[in-house]
């Protein structure tokens, strides 16, 4: 038995996010029949993140176990005259340990979102740019993100189901920054791991931090407060990328 890794880009706006489901679109479920159409086998494959709805990815991991030896630029190439239409690249075939699991053996991953408050170039980047057309004021964002790092409960930033007692909310933020890009700002967030809609929901409450709508003493403790404010809005999915996943 052999294990495989892919390496893969897509762009996440025609999806219903990575995870397969029945008779909807997803990321996944196109890779799995694409490899069935180039190995003639049913093949189940194990992503290492579930990007929701609209998500991109520049690097996601997915792998897959195979009974034979394959020559994977050969695949790599096959799946590619495929895959490519739907939006989806392969950047890499590798074999790799058998124990290895693309989810299971994350260390961290790297998500990053895109705004800009410069309308100009509004209707060439969407909507894969966020448009956020309010002054932001650069020392409270990273007041807001560096508040943020850590760990701690982020379930205000998530909107699971809190009645669920044996969820675990615990997440570790190791950095949280923006680079200024052209007339674009890029968020980045690693952590351990991420809560459902967590990116999208910290971006929110960071931009409302940098028009100065929350208090300093709630940027500089936010899982102090007894309420942390402008959790609950979840941002639109396509600014949003999966960047990287550490091993």
């Amino acid at each position: 038995m052999k294990n495989y890794l892919l390496r893969v880009q897509y762009i996440g706006r025609n999806f219903y996010g990575f995870q397969k489901q029945k008779e909807i679109l997803t990321v996944q479920g196109i890779i799995e029949d694409s490899l069935w159409k180039v190995l003639r086998r049913p093949i189940v494959t194990y992503g290492s993140a579930r990007t929701d709805r609209g998500v991109n990815a520049l690097n996601q991991y997915i792998n897959f176990y195979f009974p034979d030896e394959i020559n994977t630029s050969n695949i790599q190439s096959k799946l590619n005259s495929i895959l490519l239409k739907s939006d989806i690249f392969i950047k890499e075939i590798r074999e790799v340990d058998l124990n290895f699991h693309a989810r299971k053996s994350a260390r961290g991953k790297i998500y990053a979102y895109i705004f800009s408050d410069n309308p100009e170039y509004a209707l060439f980047l969407k909507p894969n740019v966020y448009f956020y057309r309010v002054p932001i004021e650069k020392q409270l964002v990273e007041l807001a993100l560096s508040g943020l790092k850590g760990r701690h409960n982020f379930s205000s930033f998530s909107n699971r189901d809190r009645s669920q007692h044996d969820r675990n909310d615990i997440c570790e933020l190791f950095e949280a920054g923006f680079i200024e890009k052209d007339f674009v700002t890029i968020l980045y967030f690693y952590a351990d791991r991420f809560l459902y809609h967590m990116v999208r929901r910290m971006v929110y409450y960071v931009l409302k931090a940098g028009q100065g709508k929350i208090s300093r003493g709630i940027l500089e403790d936010p899982f102090g407060a007894s309420e942390i404010p402008y959790t609950r809005q979840v941002l639109p999915g396509e600014p949003l990328f999966l960047v990287e996943v550490i091993y």
